[in-house]
């Protein structure tokens, strides 16, 4: 998928503007929730999304989807992570 491939599915579906969103080389955030769905495009690098139940990674060119309220953190690869979120 390409990011205008990414924002037009997004606007489609009924998500808000995407925002992109810069992490770090090895960075980590605090647990944390959304109180909105998440849907993720990574643009570079390597984002690792940490549930409770798992720690998928994604690269340059992969999609997420996060649901509301579920605890987790984002994580970045060595070589950092640069990803566009929608949100509805």
């Amino acid at each position: 998928m390409t990011r205008e491939e990414f924002e037009q599915s997004a606007r489609q579906k009924g998500y808000d503007e995407a925002t992109m969103v810069r992490f770090e080389p090895s960075s980590r955030s605090d647990f944390h929730s959304h109180d909105k769905v998440s849907f993720v495009f990574v643009i570079e690098g390597e984002f690792i999304l940490n549930t409770k139940s798992d720690a998928p990674r994604y690269g340059a060119g992969d999609i997420c989807i996060l649901e509301k309220d579920v605890n987790h953190t984002e994580e970045a690869g060595p070589d950092g992570a640069t990803i566009l979120v929608a949100r509805k």
